[in-house]
């Protein structure tokens, strides 16, 4: 009894795929063609959004350089000028401790 019923659910799975087959195989060419013209699609809007990203990406990296020298000059100058008050501080308690 339980082969039976086994070859009875495979007859059945096979009954199921012979006529999937028999209803999708008159189209295959169409979807075929489908499924490229969509690849094709996806694939130029890909390489599109490829290179706005890059675009992006190296605005992004150019403007993080340019803030970066910013940033070192800006330092480089503050640096300077607490050295001079630096200096002038140190002449001026020299003085005073001479005095």
């Amino acid at each position: 009894m339980r082969t039976l019923i086994r070859l009875v659910v495979l007859a059945l799975a096979a009954y199921g795929a012979k006529t999937l087959y028999d209803k999708l195989a008159p189209r295959k060419d169409e979807l075929r063609q489908t499924g490229a013209q969509f690849i094709d699609r996806t694939a130029g809007a890909t390489r599109e959004m490829r290179d706005k990203i890059s675009d992006a990406t190296q605005s992004l990296v150019d403007t993080a350089h340019d803030r970066a020298a910013e940033v070192k000059a800006t330092a480089t100058e503050q640096a300077s000028e607490v050295r001079s008050a630096a200096d002038e501080l140190t002449t001026t308690a020299a003085e005073s401790v001479s005095s």
